[in-house]
């Protein structure tokens, strides 16, 4: 059964988390959770297994949760993932995109610096997502890129000067209604994306 405590202490854990303010391989435990969140250890605990389902942390016998570390693996699966559901998301945004949608895409589009809005990134994906008309679809496409700020929040830069044109092709090919033009520039800015991270990792 949800509780408001562990609602409470499983989104401010996962922020933290995502965020790099708790960094991979760091130790936590339900004593010093229970104590920073002023709740009992059962709260926590139940946030901490669903944090565990996520793939975010996992239990160490008699030592507490480590906050999993970021793999080549992980980078390679959750790119391919996002290739896969993005590339359909926009197919059917193309035919669903509204100006008021445009017009948020264009905002977002800017290069806005990640240190003064770090999830610009992420609202532009979104948007395209939740333009699918597939609210399913877009949760998933939420998730991977709840996991993809993780990936690169120890390096801002990490998108590169590239990404405002990769992102005015994909305005492009919605504005012209143009599904295979906008997957493919889908597409192309994912691919471009990961080979950026992976030269990083």
């Amino acid at each position: 059964m949800d509780t408001p405590k562990k609602s409470e202490v499983y989104a401010i854990t996962k922020k933290a988390i995502i965020a790099g303010e708790l960094t991979p391989g760091s130790i936590i435990n339900e004593n010093d959770l229970a104590s920073q969140f002023g709740v009992s250890r059962t709260p926590v605990r139940e946030a901490l297994l669903m944090l565990g389902l996520e793939g975010l942390v996992e239990s160490l016998p008699r030592a507490g949760y480590r906050i999993t570390q970021i793999t080549i693996r992980d980078v390679q699966e959750a790119f391919h993932l996002r290739e896969i559901l993005e590339v359909d998301a926009i197919r059917l945004a193309a035919a669903r995109i509204t100006e008021r949608d445009l017009a948020i895409l264009e905002e977002k589009k800017q290069g806005i610096p990640p240190e003064i809005n770090p999830g610009y990134n992420r609202d532009f994906h979104l948007t395209i997502a939740r333009a699918s008309g597939n609210m399913r679809l877009a949760r998933l496409v939420e998730q991977l890129l709840d996991e993809m700020e993780r990936m690169i929040i120890y390096d801002p830069q990490i998108a590169g000067p590239a990404v405002p044109d990769e992102h005015e092709a994909i305005i492009e090919g919605l504005r012209h209604r143009d599904p295979q033009a906008a997957q493919e520039a889908m597409r192309h800015h994912i691919c471009a994306v990961k080979e950026r991270v992976l030269q990083r990792f």
